[in-house]
């Protein structure tokens, strides 16, 4: 017979004392995702939705602030 575990509450919601507009205020200022995550205490996904839910256009990984690529390139 399979015995089950009660499992642990998840998380649905970002710290109060952040608020929406002030994660879009530092991702436009080249946080990222997973930065954010940090601060939270949630993961970067969550803070995508949250963001995207804003109208935040969420930018390509591997680019900062200024859409430059933070990939190393030889010259």
């Amino acid at each position: 017979m399979v015995q089950w575990h009660q499992r642990q509450p998840v998380k649905t919601a970002v710290d109060p004392a952040v608020d929406p507009e002030e994660l879009a205020r530092r991702y436009l200022d080249g946080a990222s995702l997973d930065d954010l995550g940090v601060l939270c205490g949630c993961s970067g996904k969550r803070i995508r939705r949250i963001l995207v839910a804003q109208g935040v256009e969420i930018r390509p990984r591997g680019y900062n602030s200024d859409c430059r690529s933070t990939k190393f390139v030889r010259r």
